[in-house]
């Protein structure tokens, strides 16, 4: 028991160093630009939920962005409390659904979660605390222009979570 717990937590820790490190490399390549089109920082958020439970999800989720932020200055601290939300319930979410139903609905509908949490986050920030924040509306421009992003969430996240499902014992289907 407590080798397993040592094993999540040591993986959750490596995704949220992951977390950190590949949206430098995205920005590195491809610019400021690359991080909105790409998303990469969701990826490994989206991994730990589906590969270990909602709570090392939301927790990585929640880390991630604000580590990145204290450490890297990104997310800018304007939108860091929207993306701690919207990345908290990616982790969340796809923990949650990974228990019941197949990778791909679970990444799907926690991508959809997401989105809807950072709407309502935009909605809450700019509307009952007056924030000066995008709209609510932004989010489905901001789904558009990250198409590739959800794309290669798509194709990794799954595949990386049956890789190390695979290479690394124990790590069933939330074991």
């Amino acid at each position: 028991m407590k080798h397993d717990s040592t094993r999540r937590l040591c993986t959750a820790a490596l995704l949220v160093a992951v977390g950190l490190i590949l949206p430098q490399a995205f920005h590195l390549v491809g610019g400021r630009a690359a991080g909105s089109v790409f998303s990469p920082m969701h990826l490994p958020v989206l991994v730990c939920g589906l590969l270990l439970d909602p709570a090392y999800g939301a927790a990585a989720g929640f880390l991630t962005p604000l580590l990145s932020a204290l450490l890297l200055g990104m997310p800018p601290m304007a939108l860091l409390p929207f993306m701690l939300c919207e990345l908290t319930a990616y982790g969340a979410v796809s923990g949650v659904l990974a228990k019941k139903l197949p990778l791909y609905p679970s990444l799907i509908g926690a991508q959809i979660a997401g989105r809807a949490v950072y709407a309502l986050a935009l909605f809450a920030g700019g509307t009952l605390f007056g924030m000066d924040c995008a709209a609510p509306a932004s989010v489905l421009a901001g789904v558009v222009a990250g198409l590739p992003g959800i794309a290669l969430q798509l194709a990794l996240a799954p595949a990386l979570v049956v890789l190390l499902r695979r290479a690394v014992p124990g790590f069933s289907k939330h074991a």
